[in-house]
């Protein structure tokens, strides 16, 4: 039962006039027009809508690749965000064979535009918007690197780790080794082991 509390100085009420228990008291409930603003969320972003998160991912043809892919959509359409896709086109060996070398490198970057677009497909049946689809020549680590400095909109790198021998991938070990440091965003790296049901489990 819970507890009345009583002022003994006040003595009992007069039957004679009404009592109104508002009389010469403010109203309980300001008018809608002067109550606050409720208090933001703090786990939502105000201006999510006009600047979504950017999750990115790196499209580098291994096969654990899909466990970063369906973790970035996954957050992404959790957190009304947006995927960006990116792939590197690196220089042929033989540069030196100038036609040769030219060929090999526009169908290499023909193949990467096409991967690209096979992926977006699968992430535009996850959420609502197409993932933003970038090519860029040249060395995979430093090409990642000047993306997002140059690229203010990217929040956050996911990269899947592999599980064979050659370990966990060459863009995990830069981004966990002596590289660490020059990231400007957190990086999520996913076990490319892990299920579908599993990475569901996780976003």
């Amino acid at each position: 039962m819970p507890s009345i509390l009583t002022d003994p100085g006040v003595g009992p009420v007069s039957h004679g006039t009404p009592f109104d228990p508002g009389a010469g008291l403010p109203p309980a409930t300001p008018p809608p027009d002067s109550l606050p603003d409720p208090a933001p969320d703090p786990d939502v972003d105000a201006d999510n809508d006009n600047n979504p998160r950017l999750f990115l991912v790196v499209i580098d043809g291994s096969e654990e690749v899909g466990a970063a892919l369906r973790f970035a959509c996954r957050r992404a359409r959790n957190t009304h965000g947006r995927v960006a896709l990116l792939t590197v086109v690196e220089p042929p060996e033989f540069q030196h064979w100038m036609f040769v070398g030219r060929a090999m490198e526009d169908e290499a970057r023909q193949i990467a535009e096409e991967r690209l677009q096979a992926h977006a497909a699968l992430i535009h049946t996850c959420v609502s918007d197409m993932p933003e689809l970038i090519v860029r020549e040249g060395d995979t680590r430093e090409e990642l690197f000047s993306l997002i400095e140059e690229d203010q909109r990217i929040s956050v790198l996911v990269l899947a780790a592999g599980s064979g021998k050659d370990g966990p991938g060459p863009l995990v070990k830069a981004v966990t080794g002596k590289h660490a440091g020059q990231l400007r965003v957190p990086v999520t790296i996913v076990p490319g082991t892990l299920t579908d049901e599993q990475i569901d489990g996780l976003t």
